[in-house]
């Protein structure tokens, strides 16, 4: 049994790779706290750890959806009223959207959106130490696709401006908005990953960087890239309860430090992501656990273009995983999924993951 697991769990390094560009999956747009590259929760339990020496490549694909926008104070966003032409800034996946209501309107407000990716993910273990521990390096290039839509229904006659488009409205009019973007995301690039391995733990550091590689118009709601380029510093640790692996506790932080968007005058805030996981093998094949995520903002956008700056988002989620190796050491299937319980100023949604991983 010993040896099995031992086995198992350098097969299971093997699929770590498709942990860190995963994180592309989530390269999901900007609110008036504007979001950064990192979306939690995306990585499996256990692979963070690093591989053994060897080139690894793997397709992945996860999907997220939410029907619950949330406001400043974690509230969902269903209705807007104004007594006089005011406009109100609304913190939509991917830009900030003004809306004004004028002609003493109010509304009800409905917003739906998903995601998802299709990745090619390139790892390199060239076998190398720095500071007695392992050495790897990864590229992680992406296709996504986004779509967005709304709902905005007045309850008496006035003027709704989204954006740049004005509608005049009767009372239980509905006013529908759409947008969807589909195209490269924003690259991925590891040049230094190090993990320090022991027998019963292992602890690393990672650092990255994201380029603005994907696909991003000021003209659109939903947009694939970003626009800015982000610094991203990780560490990590596993602790396993007994020699042979079967159990583990795993927490990774995540540190993300952004630059200034290329098209407009806004530099996204800082943020530091926790995440955590119980990992128990029942057997050789079959692996289950729970796991979290905690995302904040930690530091203001900043410049002309930033709207609401001392609103900061964030978010919090719980969920589990099971794998099971259909063809041991070889096929495996690995289904996850999370549910957002608590959100500020985004999306609160469900993120959910199902991947066939096959090793060579």
């Amino acid at each position: 049994m010993a040896t099995t697991l031992k086995r198992r769990d350098r097969t299971l390094f093997k699929t770590f790779f498709l942990s860190i560009g995963a994180i592309l999956v989530m390269a999901p747009v900007v609110f008036a706290g504007t979001l950064g590259h990192y979306y939690p929760g995306v990585l499996g339990m256990r692979d963070i750890i690093m591989p053994p020496k060897g080139f690894y490549t793997i397709y992945y694909n996860p999907i997220y959806g939410s029907n619950s926008l949330r406001d400043a104070h974690g509230k969902e966003l269903s209705n807007f009223s104004k007594s006089e032409t005011q406009t109100r800034y609304i913190n939509v996946q991917g830009q900030t959207v003004p809306v004004t209501l004028s002609g003493n309107l109010s509304a009800d407000i409905s917003t739906t959106m998903m995601f998802t990716t299709e990745q090619l993910l390139l790892l390199l273990v060239p076998g190398w130490k720095f500071m007695g521990a392992d050495y790897a390096m990864l590229l992680a290039p992406s296709l996504g696709y986004v779509s967005l839509k709304a709902k905005i229904r007045a309850r008496e006659v006035g003027t709704i401006k989204v954006g740049d488009t004005t509608h005049i409205v009767t009372a239980n009019q509905e006013i529908k908005f759409k947008s969807d973007d589909y195209g490269f995301g924003d690259m991925l690039v590891q040049p230094l990953m190090l993990d320090w391995r022991g027998k019963r733990y292992d602890m690393g550091v990672n650092y990255g960087f994201f380029a603005p590689t994907g696909s991003y118009s000021e003209k659109r709601a939903a947009n694939v890239g970003m626009a800015f380029w982000t610094q991203q510093f990780q560490a990590f640790g596993a602790y396993y309860f007994d020699d042979k692996r079967a159990r583990a506790l795993i927490v990774t932080g995540t540190y993300n430090l952004n630059s200034k968007r290329y098209s407009q005058d806004l530099k996204p805030g800082q943020s530091m992501t926790l995440e955590y996981a119980l990992s128990q093998y029942l057997n050789s094949r079959i692996e289950v656990g729970l796991c979290g995520y905690d995302q904040w903002q930690i530091s203001s956008d900043t410049g002309t273009a930033a709207r609401n700056k001392n609103v900061f988002y964030q978010i919090h989620a719980i969920g589990g995983q099971f794998t099971g190796w259909i063809i041991k050491e070889k096929l495996s299937l690995t289904t996850k999924c999370y549910y957002e319980y608590y959100g500020v100023d985004r999306f609160k949604g469900i993120l959910g993951t199902a991947n066939l991983i096959w090793v060579f």
